[in-house]
């Protein structure tokens, strides 16, 4: 889809769409340097090159103004006399030649259906592609075309706009968007990311790999995945008998992490319904967990100390330990808080965090803030992978409670980030 439409063209095309506001007081950022780079996907030195081009050629005319809801004023450009005769010529010289100027424009303006009626099939193949992906990713992945047709920022990353991202995957065959989250799932395999991965495998209809992936990378995936991942995983039914018991427990283990009791306990009855005891232990423990999770201390340690009794895991006795302190049993879970890790160490370094993670919540629970904050602390420094918000809300809490309020909003800040170094 070769076009004759130059950079310093697009730029008059784009002005052409703001002659509006030529005069007023505040102007739309996108008559920018920043906002012209923003909307054609090139750089802002590169509009500003093409921009004193214009200048000089008399086609656009430069002021200072305040950028609306800004709070600095910077250059803005409109277009002059000329410039507004060179855009209908450039309009004219389109239409004759065939030329789509959405795609040429700003993206984030094109409406789906409309940018899909003037693609031809090979940038349609290239944008159905771009579209299924939820995260950036790179835009060297696909190959180079002629116009612009995806938002590239200056590190190679393309995110798609949401707009697009809804709109064009109803338009097309379920073939060829099978094919795109094909294309998705490969790229994932290649990054990394192991949650995408499974997300565009289910929707190619690879479901085997989906199954094999789970079994092989599953447990890890659960540790650390969010709602994407227990979103993908319900989607995922008729599970071959050989990854069955694995994929369970990893549906198991994201409910828990995501506390979606309703999914926690629906799984814990298929586990409950298996033929093997290990099984079946797991799923009472599973169901334990998530009535604990809804509230419902009672029934919820009653199940966890029968599995206690058939074998030793200290992050089942931290959640025991939480039963009590929701029961006003506080003696007893201050009891099994202190017992836990007396007997050995714990190797695992992911089970090492989440110990002192639940240890850290019951002792808060009871009162004991700097000893909670103790716990707290030593989760956060093993520095292991994932989101560590949770914890950062738990002492963001206790200091709180102790009146620490500065301690308190910096951990509230940490909070807020995606994932976790302290």
């Amino acid at each position: 889809m070769a076009t004759p439409i130059t950079v310093g063209e697009r730029i008059v095309l784009h002005l052409a769409q703001y002659s509006k506001h030529m005069n007023d007081f505040d102007a739309p950022f996108e008559v920018s340097q920043d906002g012209i780079g923003e909307a054609l996907r090139i750089s802002r030195a590169h509009a500003a090159i093409e921009l004193k081009k214009l200048k000089e050629a008399g086609t656009v005319t430069e002021r200072i103004a305040h950028i609306r809801a800004g709070p600095v004023k910077r250059k803005v450009y409109f277009l002059t006399e000329a410039g507004e005769a060179k855009a209908r010529d450039l309009k004219d010289f389109a239409n004759r030649q065939g030329i789509e100027l959405s795609p040429l424009l700003d993206l984030r303006k094109c409406k789906g259906e409309e940018l899909w009626a003037q693609l031809n099939p090979d940038s349609r193949a290239l944008l159905a592609k771009a579209v299924v992906f939820r995260k950036p990713f790179k835009r060297s992945a696909l190959p180079q075309t002629t116009i612009s047709l995806l938002p590239e920022d200056k590190e190679g990353m393309v995110d798609m706009p949401p707009a697009l991202r809804e709109s064009i995957p109803r338009l097309m065959d379920r073939g060829a968007l099978r094919e795109a989250h094909s294309f998705a799932a490969d790229y994932w395999l290649e990054e990394g990311d192991y949650v995408e991965r499974l997300h565009h495998l289910l929707q190619a209809n690879r479901t085997l790999e989906a199954q094999m992936l789970l079994s092989n990378r599953g447990w890890q995936m659960a540790l650390t995945g969010g709602p994407e991942l227990l979103a993908s995983l319900k989607e995922l039914d008729h599970v071959l008998p050989r990854y069955a018991r694995e994929i369970r427990r990893v549906k198991g283990e994201t409910a828990l992490r995501n506390r979606d009791a309703a999914y926690g306990l629906l799984v814990a009855e298929e586990m409950l319904a298996s033929g093997d005891a290990d099984e079946r232990l797991e799923g009472a423990a599973l169901k334990g967990r998530s009535l604990l999770i809804d509230g419902k201390a009672q029934p919820a340690l009653d199940l966890l100390l029968e599995v206690r009794k058939a074998r030793s895991d200290p992050l089942l006795d931290c959640d025991i330990a939480k039963c009590y302190s929701l029961l006003g049993q506080k003696e007893e879970a201050l009891q099994m808080v202190e017992a836990i890790g007396r007997r050995g160490g714990i190797e695992d370094p992911d089970v090492l965090e989440e110990v002192y993670h639940r240890k850290g919540q019951v002792l808060a629970s009871l009162g004991r803030y700097q000893e909670a904050i103790a716990n707290l602390s030593k989760a956060i420094g093993l520095a292991r992978p994932g989101d560590k918000r949770e914890i950062f809300k738990a002492m963001a809490a206790c200091y709180e409670a102790l009146g620490m309020d500065e301690k308190a909003r910096e951990y509230n800040r940490k909070a807020v980030r995606r994932s976790g170094s302290a």
